[in-house]
């Protein structure tokens, strides 16, 4: 799968959520975008919705905070200009589902919720669309991820191109215990899918570990402030400069797994003579002397010319030599 012009054969994406951590400022939005960019994240993603589709007006309270952190289409549109001066993709979650096919013109890409990932209507309207579809499977079955995997091969042909999982725990955070981080290699091996993670922990170990165990796209929240209290998410984000610190590890890991076949390493090559064992002499022996099994035993350092006893046994010694001494090409006939 190819995203945001990388090729996740080769290189992990790190999206940056910024959600509704914005509070609805487009002044808090313009000042943190270039200092996710720096972080080196891959991309940023913000949550778009109608108020009065998110949420019933039963709750009034929710009701009026999701006025405070409503971004209008005109919103976004800013948003997404300034985001490509300074070469930073942008996408978003439609959280409603009256923004997909504005996000998925406007963006390319759409991110589809956990709690949406059974709801139809978002499901199908997004794998409908040209964009290439993220989807989380936060509070979400095994039978849930078989259905979305039966729709998405009706809708797309092209679906392995096209669409991905992450593996997600929607709590705000999740316990570590309950981080279920294997489930990552259930999904690819279901979904023969791109997978990935996105993290709700206040732990950076759960990111390495989903690495490790084929994570693709890291989906990690930030903020400016952690102990920003009026947004939940604020407690659970990194910091642009807690950002590159795990951007950077990821990357170096990433590299570190590049390789499956177990074989020696160039950094080892050096090294690998004062760690195994040579052929030394068992006991003082003279000139002329044949040598046979029992005049040799092992100690470090190896002599790679002279691998093993086989190698010299039978051979005339053209000097005396004392016992314990390293056997050398030049004791040799």
């Amino acid at each position: 799968m190819i995203l945001f012009n990388r090729s996740l054969d080769d290189e992990i994406v790190i999206v940056a959520e910024i959600g509704v951590n914005h509070g609805g400022s487009l002044r808090w939005i313009k000042e943190i975008l270039p200092r996710i960019k720096e972080a080196g994240a891959s991309a940023a993603k913000f949550q778009l919705f109608t108020p009065d589709l998110y949420a019933s007006r039963n709750n009034e309270a929710r009701r009026k905070f999701l006025e405070t952190v409503y971004l209008s289409r005109n919103d976004f549109l800013q948003i997404l200009e300034f985001a490509d001066e300074i070469r930073l993709p942008v996408f978003a979650t439609p959280v409603s589902h009256d923004w997909i096919s504005f996000i998925a013109e406007t963006c390319g890409v759409i991110k589809i919720a956990s709690g949406d990932f059974s709801f139809g209507p978002t499901v199908q309207t997004a794998l409908c669309s040209s964009a290439k579809v993220i989807a989380s499977t936060g509070v979400t079955t095994l039978e849930e991820v078989q259905s979305f995997l039966h729709t998405a091969q009706h809708l797309r042909p092209n679906v392995s191109e096209t669409v991905a999982l992450l593996h997600c725990v929607s709590a705000y955070p999740p316990p570590l215990p309950q981080a279920n981080l294997k489930a990552i290699t259930s999904l690819r091996e279901l979904s023969n899918l791109t997978v990935g993670f996105s993290s709700h922990f206040l732990e950076d170990a759960p990111l390495y570990a989903a690495l490790a165990l084929g994570a693709r796209i890291f989906e990690i929240h930030v903020t400016d402030n952690r102990e920003r209290e009026e947004i939940r998410d604020h407690k659970l984000s990194r910091t642009p400069e807690e950002l590159l610190s795990i951007v950077e590890n990821l990357k170096s890991l990433d590299d570190s797994l590049s390789e499956s076949k177990k074989q020696i390493q160039p950094s080892e090559l050096e090294i690998l003579p004062s760690l195994k064992k040579g052929i030394v002499y068992s006991r003082d022996l003279p000139s002329g002397h044949i040598l046979e099994p029992s005049d040799l035993s092992y100690a470090r350092p190896l002599d790679l010319s002279l691998p093993n006893v086989e190698s010299v046994a039978g051979k005339q010694l053209n000097r005396p030599v004392l016992a314990f001494r390293s056997v050398e090409l030049n004791d040799l006939i």
